[in-house]
């Protein structure tokens, strides 16, 4: 039976309501949670870290995220990680330049683009070879992951193409249904989707512009006498 979870308050998430989601995702199952900027579907990396080179079977949690959102399962889920370290375990070459991004903008609403290392199943890798990377403010989010001790791959709770909820209210019905537990945190802090960011080989892509702008991620590089070309 799906079980939805009411958290808020100043205190962070009930430690319950993060034992019983982190459970349903160790085993393989789909959860709905907030993060701070919208709403996301997701699982738990670890549960699928030994699936090899396919993508799960649609029936389980990894694979009803495609068809939840009606989208090719070829697409890949973005990572919610714990810190700027999981860069270097989940990425190899990482240009200074995106430690330079993190530092200035995780935890937050910023997602960076990497080449993926070993440890990124090959189905969870984009046709290029990376894995998008991101540390999420969200208490909900950083107890999820801490609890499960590894990334969750999380993508926005809403049919491919339709605006990504803001609040819990925002789901629609057939997505909640879809899931296996659900934690209900009210509106998120942002109401945005999160920058996506690449700086492969010099060149900063400014993939989707989202919380934070273009200027802001400019400004962050200079700071730090970052050189790099702009794509756009």
């Amino acid at each position: 039976m799906q079980r939805i979870y009411r958290v808020g308050g100043g205190s962070g998430p009930h430690p319950l309501a993060i034992r019983d989601a982190a459970q349903v995702l160790t085993a393989g199952g789909l959860i709905l949670t907030p993060t701070e900027t919208v709403y996301g579907i997701g699982v738990a990396i670890g549960a699928y870290a030994s699936s090899g080179d396919e993508a799960p079977a649609p029936a389980t949690g990894y694979g009803r995220i495609f068809t939840l959102k009606r989208r090719d399962v070829r697409q890949t889920v973005p990572w919610l990680v714990a810190s700027e370290r999981d860069l270097d375990a989940f990425g190899v070459d990482v240009p200074e330049g995106v430690h330079v991004l993190a530092r200035a903008f995780w935890p937050g609403a910023l997602t960076l683009i990497v080449k993926a290392s070993d440890r990124v199943p090959r189905f969870m890798r984009a046709a290029d070879g990376t894995v998008a990377l991101r540390a999420s403010a969200s208490p909900v989010v950083q107890a999820l992951v801490r609890a499960c001790g590894s990334p969750l791959a999380v993508t926005s709770a809403n049919t491919h193409g339709a605006p990504a909820p803001a609040s819990f209210a925002q789901v629609e019905a057939r997505i909640l249904a879809g899931v296996d537990a659900a934690i209900d945190a009210g509106e998120t802090v942002c109401h945005d989707a999160s920058t996506i960011v690449s700086l492969l080989d010099g060149e900063l892509d400014i993939i989707r512009q989202g919380a934070l702008s273009a200027a802001d991620i400019e400004s962050a590089l200079a700071s730090c006498s970052v050189s790099y070309r702009k794509v756009h």
